[in-house]
């Protein structure tokens, strides 16, 4: 429009000016928050479920955790996508460091698929999922303890009520692995039922408190009470497979033989199977029979190494005699059980093989031993020896050598004597003939019929 500038400038322009003033006072004024609807209650479900967030611990769940850190056993759990209620429900007990080693909680599959080592499944929630995430959380927790320590994995995987349409059951699966045996859980979650997804995520919470007391060796509910202890609607369907007692030192070594663990850690008490430890100084040898030569040098070993935990390693398969019979391997056990010495059984008869089971380890070997480790005639080449020696000391390992007699010339073999290459001194190290020297073997007790 075009307007006379008299009009303009005394009546259309004050106007606009009025009406923009307005406009940004509007626009600058505080507008209160709208009031929040009133939300009902409509079940008893929902009452029930409100107790489960207050400022204080549900009473029934503080007791049954004060008796779980009350025990012996060590705990590493995952969860990943519900259960996460139980991590603080854990911690905020007094006496969680007593109880609790580590917690995962990988929540996008990368994250579940790295903390399995790659190995990747068509659901996250699922038994199978929930199977290997607990046995990994066990070899987690025997990494980070002393040998002969009661541990548990414990996983809870989860597909709870969500923002956006999602086909198939609210679920909860939950699976526990350790020293006292395994166990496992199925939880179907009643989608009619009114539960907010903290809610859902609170039974699945319960039902994990549920798997560590029966881990930790609590007696726990059952049947009816088990369902009203973890506070279930009547369209909920709980499944408990078949509890697993603790493998016996023949059945590990079985499963040992057949492929199917790694190692069997014996000696100091319950049966340890499938958790190989790194970081630890080993004694490999046979111990036909276990004699004073041995303890002596592991403990001349750790006392150059005193902070790695001392351990004898025995192979089970051997590249020239084969595999030792169940009955000959529980024999030499018994030696060690006999006298409280940690043993860990393998089938890792090379020390390529021991590395890779034990990274960051330190081997304890005796002269012979290291000049067959040296010699280019066991590798096909000096490269190749090289090569491989090179590759153990990649994976933090090395070794601790001990001199011996030599009968024949009574001359005793020190370990400086070796002609180790310049490339490879670093992985060698001697243990001083002041600090050990046996003049036994297993081979002379053997002859005076000591075994």
């Amino acid at each position: 429009e075009h307007f006379p500038f008299s009009v303009w400038y005394f009546v259309e322009k004050p106007r606009r000016m009025r009406l923009s003033q307005a406009y940004r006072a509007s626009c600058l004024a505080p507008k209160p928050y709208p009031a929040p609807k009133p939300r009902l209650l409509h079940t008893a479900a929902w009452i029930r479920a409100a107790a489960v967030r207050p400022d204080t611990l549900d009473p029934e769940v503080d007791e049954v955790i004060k008796a779980i850190h009350a025990t012996p056993t060590r705990l590493a759990l995952t969860v990943t996508g519900g259960g996460v209620q139980a991590i603080s429900w854990l911690l905020g007990v007094p006496g969680a460091s007593r109880t609790v080693l580590d917690v995962q909680v990988p929540y996008s599959p990368t994250a579940l698929k790295s903390l399995l080592g790659g190995q990747a499944f068509a659901s996250a929630s699922s038994p199978d999922s929930v199977a290997a995430l607990s046995q990994a959380a066990f070899q987690r927790a025997a990494s980070l303890t002393a040998l002969g320590t009661p541990v548990a994995g414990l996983a809870c995987s989860a597909a709870l009520g969500t923002d956006r349409v999602r086909r198939g059951e609210d679920r909860v699966y939950i699976a526990a692995h350790g020293t006292g045996g395994r166990a496992s859980f199925s939880l179907v979650l009643d989608k009619a039922a009114p539960r907010p997804r903290w809610a859902q995520d609170a039974v699945a919470s319960r039902l994990l408190i549920h798997a560590a007391a029966l881990s930790c060796g609590l007696p726990v509910p059952e049947g009816d009470l088990a369902r009203r202890w973890l506070r279930l609607e009547p369209g909920d369907v709980l499944e408990s497979g078949r509890p697993q007692p603790p493998p016996t030192l023949r059945q590990a070594l079985q499963s040992l033989g057949r492929g199917e663990i790694t190692s069997v850690e014996a000696g100091l008490g319950p049966v340890t199977a499938g958790a190989p430890r790194g970081g630890r100084l080993y004694l490999p040898g046979s111990f036909n029979p276990l004699h004073a030569g041995h303890t002596a040098m592991l403990q001349a070993a750790q006392s150059l190494c005193p902070q790695l935990e001392g351990c004898y390693e025995l192979s089970t398969g051997n590249a020239d005699k084969g595999l030792l019979l169940v009955e000959e391997v529980e024999r030499r056990v018994r030696h060690f059980e006999e006298a409280r010495l940690p043993v860990v059984l393998t089938q890792a008869p090379l020390y390529a093989q021991k590395a890779r089971l034990f990274p960051g380890s330190v081997f304890v070997i005796g002269y012979d031993t290291a000049i067959r480790l040296l010699d280019p005639k066991y590798y096909g080449s000096r490269e190749d020896m090289l090569l491989q020696l090179d590759r153990l000391g990649t994976s933090g390992c090395s070794f601790l050598v001990a001199g011996r007699l030599d009968t024949q010339t009574q001359q005793f073999m020190r370990p400086e004597d070796l002609a180790v290459p310049p490339q490879l001194k670093p992985l060698f190290r001697s243990i001083p003939e002041s600090l050990f020297r046996a003049d036994i073997s297993s081979t002379q007790l053997r002859a005076q019929g000591a075994c």
